[in-house]
């Protein structure tokens, strides 16, 4: 089948396993969903009006990270469950735990603990923007430790990535300085609805660094069953977003910020906004994403993947009134767009290998017919 891969030979362990592409698509684009809907629920469960920012939380700004923590567990419990219930615990036994299994864990368990805790502090778009460096940071990670080659092209796609995220924050575009057009390296370390926006687009900036070293490691072992794979991954996922949570509290205890010791005064719209992120957006959404990792080569993953940026931009945009500027569009466009576009083209470029191969299939199946005909009537 077109749709399908064979793995084999590409040395990370895969043991002739058949990727189906549709099936992927699929699981990544409803992955991506779940994923663009973290702000609207983790507004809704933390928020004391989740309309209004300016009125706080329920809960210290460490709550973020609480949130993922539950987030991840809810996976542990699910995948446990879903174990139990298709008869794979003999599977789980014995699938070898590696390096990569558990660092993808812990990765993304950090990666999301900071995504939640910068979508409270700062806003949507910027929230959005800073965690969707991680493809970049896949690469980059790739060509240090793997010694992948860089393309000019792809060293391009990170300059302009870099330039993205000046639009992002203001520093570079239109009116940025009283210009028409400037450079300013003054940071708005906090605006009225973001007291602490400098930093919530810190941990938004680390959000997308622990995701790209995700990507970086559950790119290997996809021998490994999925639900074995994700019961291991929610796990090490728990103790990635529990470290963000006791690293909060350790510094607030530390520079005596009072405000990132944990604290929780949730309402029952609270407690039902806690529970539908940690269910849609938790083994849902990371669910399908372990079926989709499996599913499909790196290059598609990534970029289907960018399908939570609209749908986060939508939520920020429509439900909590927070408007796009110019500069942060065309922030959002240029990170997206490098990132994306790399491996946009080397899907083009590998679909039309793959026809062109079918194409040089089907001809010599056609000759040898041929061949056989006229054999026969000699």
């Amino acid at each position: 089948m077109a749709d399908e891969i064979n793995t084999a030979g590409q040395g990370d362990g895969s043991q002739n396993y058949q990727m189906n592409r549709k099936l992927g698509t699929i699981f990544m684009l409803i992955s991506a969903t779940g994923m663009g809907l973290v702000p609207l629920f983790s507004r809704w469960a933390t928020r004391t009006n989740m309309f209004d920012a300016t009125q706080g939380l329920n809960g210290s700004d460490s709550i973020g990270a609480i949130m993922a923590l539950g987030r991840m567990s809810m996976g542990v419990i699910f995948f446990v469950i879903l174990m139990v219930a298709t008869h794979k615990v003999t599977t789980f036994k014995k699938l070898k735990l590696s390096p990569a299994i558990a660092l993808g864990g812990l990765m993304i368990g950090m990666s999301l603990a900071c995504y939640v805790t910068s979508t409270l502090m700062t806003t949507v778009a910027n929230a959005v923007m800073f965690i969707y460096t991680g493809p970049v940071i896949c690469v980059l990670l790739a060509r240090i430790f793997r010694k992948e080659p860089m393309s000019p092209l792809q060293w391009v796609c990170l300059c302009v990535v870099f330039v993205g995220m000046l639009f992002g924050e203001s520093l570079l575009g239109f009116g940025v300085g009283g210009n028409v057009f400037g450079l300013d390296f003054n940071l708005i370390p906090s605006t009225p609805e973001f007291p602490q926006k400098m930093v919530g687009d810190i941990f938004g900036l680390l959000s997308g660094v622990f995701y790209g070293a995700s990507m970086f490691f559950n790119g290997y072992r996809k021998d490994a069953d999925t639900t074995a794979r994700g019961v291991y991954n929610f796990i090490f996922a728990v103790i990635g977003a529990g470290v963000i949570a006791i690293l909060m509290n350790v510094v607030g205890m530390a520079t005596g910020q009072t405000n990132w010791i944990t604290e929780v005064h949730f309402t029952g719209f609270n407690w039902l906004g806690a529970v539908l992120l940690w269910i849609v957006c938790g083994p849902i959404a990371l669910g399908c994403l372990l079926v989709a990792g499996r599913n499909l080569p790196a290059m598609d993953y990534s970029t289907i993947a960018y399908w939570e940026v609209p749908v986060a931009l939508f939520i920020g945009l429509v439900v909590f009134g927070e408007p796009v500027t110019l500069n942060t569009a065309i922030g959002i466009i240029l990170i997206v767009g490098g990132g994306a576009f790399p491996t946009v083209k080397a899907m083009i470029q590998g679909s039309k290998m793959e026809k062109q191969q079918q194409v040089a299939e089907n001809l010599s199946e056609r000759l040898d017919e041929e061949a056989a005909k006229e054999e026969e009537e000699r």
